[in-house]
């Protein structure tokens, strides 16, 4: 059993603090060996150790070099995201998810792109107050059909 914790205790432990490239966590794989799942040439996936779903499956793909945003990526670890999604897919298998890519464009914790992988089907209702906590305008009200 991994030892994971929540997302109110990742808030109270780092605050309003972000983490640049020489204390970022994500750049520490000796510390996070326990949580790696697989590991590619320029990509690992790991079990995010404050997951929003509250559980083991939320994932996030981390490219080895730091960089803040993924337009600093080159082709190669652009290319091996192929075998990331490979490997999702079949780590959910017939389960739902949704990824979201995290750069650094202000009010980020960590100064390193990453893309979370949450096992749940993302709602309209869902992004639209995430969306509006971030401080998004989101004015239009938008009928859901079923």
């Amino acid at each position: 059993m991994l030892d994971l914790g929540t997302r109110e205790d990742y808030h109270a432990k780092i605050g309003h603090w972000i983490f640049w490239e020489e204390d970022c966590p994500l750049c520490d794989r000796k510390n996070n060996k326990a949580r790696i799942i697989w590991e590619g040439k320029h990509w690992y996936v790991i079990h995010n150790k404050y997951p929003y779903s509250g559980n083991e499956k939320h994932l996030m793909a981390v490219p080895y070099k730091h960089v803040k945003y993924s337009r600093e990526l080159n082709g190669e670890e652009f290319s091996e995201l192929e075998e990331v999604q490979k490997f999702m897919k079949d780590f959910y298998r017939d389960e739902q998810y949704f990824s979201a890519t995290r750069e650094s464009m202000g009010n980020r914790s960590i100064e390193h792109v990453h893309m979370h992988f949450v096992p749940w089907k993302l709602q309209w209702k869902f992004l639209r107050c995430m969306l509006e906590n971030q401080g998004f305008p989101i004015k239009a009200e938008v009928e859901i059909k079923k």
